[in-house]
């Protein structure tokens, strides 16, 4: 039988109906399924750290030729801060040096988009009055000798048999280190020099947590400087401070977008020891500085910890820990800036936590308990935007 279309505008309805049919159909036929294992977003795993009791907290320098991480050398109980060169296209390091003076405590080591400086959280200079008991999911727990009460908050899931801890030493500051890498390859034969000379905070309250935005020209961080965990903003010379959140409960783990408009970080908002995921945009007048956030959003709501949030550098996507298969097996899940989408990363039994991505979006770096000792050391693999993430 002859089908005959008379007109000009019927045979353009048809044509329309045609192609519609035909792309619905391509979508139904390739629509893509999520991972099923962790060889669907991640090859070539490679175990970075193996000398130290733990290590953890991993950063990539923005040519990725280096890592700044934190580590507790063997037969101590602080974290000390280290750098070390990324080798063999992501293979392998080499040795590390240590940057933190001993006795100090040490966190949240960052690397400048320039390259040219480093920042990262220490005691140095104030140890002696330092106090604590810490745990984590990256380690066991340590008690350090007091010389005064603790009086500071703890933060995160402390329920028996999933607890986990950070402290927060009112000695912890920031400190800024230029010209990092001339004195780090100096250091390479001894191992060690103390690059904690510069602070750009000085006062009796927690300061850390601290990242660059990607101009380089501000810094955010935590701070308990008004008797609450905060998030804070300044200059990358110290100046300027600007206090971001004003909502009680933990803030903290700051990291600006790349396109330098939003933040996200994690926080205790509902005060029941469960952290979640929020994002907000960053305000600036016409000069670019930044003077406070607006349009919050939380992107994660349920029962477990949600923590360490870092963005893709694609800044459409962010990358995170959960505890959604239980608190003995934290593990990493992607979702868009809008919290939709979320797909699980890793499929391995044990903490896997502090994810980052490299500067080019095609390594994962994160710190994970998967080791023959069972120790948290710090692990890379090359990613794979899965499909339909």
């Amino acid at each position: 039988m002859q089908v005959v279309i008379a007109s000009p505008k019927i045979k353009l309805i048809f044509l329309i109906v045609s192609v519609l049919s035909l792309l619905s159909a391509g979508c139904a036929t390739q629509r893509p399924t999520p991972p099923a294992s962790e060889a669907d977003v991640l090859s070539d795993i490679t175990q970075l750290t193996r000398d130290f009791s733990r290590a953890g907290e991993a950063y990539f320098a923005p040519d990725m030729r280096w890592i700044v991480f934190q580590a507790t050398p063997s037969g101590e109980t602080n974290y000390q801060m280290y750098v070390a060169p990324l080798l063999d296209g992501g293979q392998r390091t080499g040795k590390p040096v240590r940057v933190s003076p001993t006795p100090s405590k040490n966190t949240c080591g960052f690397f400048s988009p320039d390259g040219n400086s480093l920042i990262f959280a220490s005691t140095a200079g104030k140890e002696r009055a330092a106090t604590a008991t810490t745990t984590s999911p990256t380690s066991a727990t340590t008690t350090r000798p007091a010389t005064q009460p603790s009086t500071q908050p703890a933060s995160g899931y402390q329920r028996s048999t999933g607890t986990y801890r950070w402290d927060f030493p009112s000695e912890m500051e920031i400190f800024r280190a230029d010209n990092w890498e001339a004195a780090v390859t100096a250091a390479a034969q001894t191992g060690q020099t103390n690059l904690a000379r510069r602070p750009l905070t000085n006062n009796q309250a927690y300061d850390a947590e601290c990242a660059f935005a990607p101009d380089g020209k501000w810094i955010v961080f935590t701070s308990l400087r008004t008797g609450d965990a905060e998030l804070f903003a300044m200059r990358a010379n110290g100046s300027d401070v600007v206090q971001l959140t004003h909502t009680k409960g933990y803030d903290g783990g700051p990291f600006i977008s790349p396109d330098g408009r939003r933040i996200v970080y994690r926080s205790d908002r509902a005060g029941n020891d469960l952290l979640q995921i929020f994002v907000a945009d960053i305000i600036r007048d016409r000069a670019g500085n930044i003077l406070g956030l607006k349009h919050e959003r939380q992107l994660t709501k349920d029962q477990n910890v949600n923590w360490g949030p870092y963005w893709h550098p694609d800044g459409k996507h962010i990358i995170y820990a959960t505890s959604v298969h239980g608190h003995q097996n934290y593990e990493l899940y992607l979702m868009r800036r809008d919290g939709s989408h979320k797909t699980r990363v890793t499929f391995t039994d044990g903490f896997d936590g502090l994810p980052v991505f490299s500067p080019d979006g095609k390594y994962l770096m994160w710190s994970s308990k998967r080791t023959s000792d069972r120790t948290t050391q710090v692990f890379i693999a090359r990613f794979r935007m899965p499909g339909g993430a």
